[in-house]
């Protein structure tokens, strides 16, 4: 078989180039005017296109897409005021200090001092019964009354000053006593009271109430009579003076 033989195009004439170059570069500028107002167009149509988006909002706002959508914030539980327990202070309690107990010799001292206060001070309920009981009374009844209530409100003072008086144990048994015996004298003077005003009143009740007064007297005096000898007991052993003021 023969051999294919391949045939190079002949070389074209630097005219024919020249030529054909020429007519392309006139072919570009006689169709550029067409080529502008096509773009002129489609940008009058794009601008248009976006005038009208604009107005209808869809675009050219400043504000995010998520700014344009409006929000509806959701209903939030009325808030309550955290109820705070605030732990209750625990207060120590304060011990304050107790006046020392007194030396017996002292206590001794301040108990004959309360009772002589008490003597010169406390009235005479004898005085004043009989002077009720006399006929015609020697005073009336308002003057009767205003002697008792003297007397039971002295007692009284008395027998609370007694309450807070401290004493060392070897008078502890006397000052216990003493109390018993002004609690006694107070019932007595309470009769006493009773039998006055039933005595002014014309009260048939006047007689009864006098004998229970006198026994309440009886039970007074015996309780008196026991705390006196413990006490001068008591004073004697301290090499002190047996007088023991009428309380």
């Amino acid at each position: 078989m023969g051999t294919a033989q391949t045939f190079s195009p002949p070389p074209l004439d630097p005219a024919e180039i020249g030529a054909e170059q020429a007519a392309s570069g006139a072919s570009f500028w006689t169709g550029a005017p067409k080529l502008l107002a096509a773009f002129a167009t489609l940008l009058g149509s794009i601008v248009a296109l976006t005038t009208v988006l604009v107005q209808a909002g869809v675009i050219g706002s400043s504000r995010s897409a998520a700014e344009t959508v409006p929000t509806v914030s959701a209903p939030t539980a009325p808030t309550q005021a955290a109820s705070t327990q605030v732990a209750p202070t625990r207060v120590s309690r304060v011990v304050l200090p107790t006046a020392e107990t007194p030396s017996l010799d002292g206590a001794l001292a301040d108990l004959n001092e309360l009772l002589a206060d008490s003597a010169r001070t406390k009235g005479d309920l004898g005085t004043l019964i009989r002077d009720v009981q006399s006929s015609p009374p020697a005073i009336d009844r308002t003057t009767a009354l205003a002697g008792i209530d003297a007397i039971v409100q002295q007692r009284e003072g008395l027998h609370a000053e007694l309450a807070d008086f401290s004493a060392p144990a070897p008078l502890a048994k006397a000052l216990a006593l003493l109390r018993d015996s002004i609690t006694a004298s107070l019932a007595d003077d309470r009769l006493v009271r009773q039998w006055i005003v039933a005595h002014y009143d014309g009260d048939p009740a006047a007689d009864a109430l006098r004998q229970a007064q006198l026994e309440a007297s009886r039970a007074a005096s015996e309780a008196k009579r026991v705390f006196r000898a413990e006490y001068a007991d008591r004073l004697a052993a301290s090499g002190l003076s047996g007088f023991i003021p009428d309380y």
